[in-house]
């Protein structure tokens, strides 16, 4: 298995290796696949910094993938009182 990140803020599409199919990828998403599929189109995309490719992915113990640092919740702004 091998896990495909896409590293851009807007949503892309890649061709997969085989079948003929496509893969599309949310802005930051991150996607599991077979080693079959991988394309030379996403060789490609890697090497021009559009997406990451570790080819072997790892699980936590309940089967799903770790997501990364951009899926944190944002922190409530703090508020300043006003004087008197």
């Amino acid at each position: 298995m091998i896990e495909i990140k896409n590293l851009m803020f807007q949503p892309l599409t890649l061709h997969l290796a085989g079948d003929g199919g496509g893969l599309h990828l949310k802005p930051r998403e991150v996607r599991k696949l077979g080693r079959e599929y991988l394309s030379p189109e996403m060789e490609a995309a890697e090497k021009r910094g559009f997406i990451s490719i570790k080819r072997e992915a790892v699980e936590d113990a309940s089967g799903a993938i770790e997501q990364a640092a951009g899926a944190n919740k944002a922190k409530p702004k703090k508020t300043r009182k006003k004087r008197s």
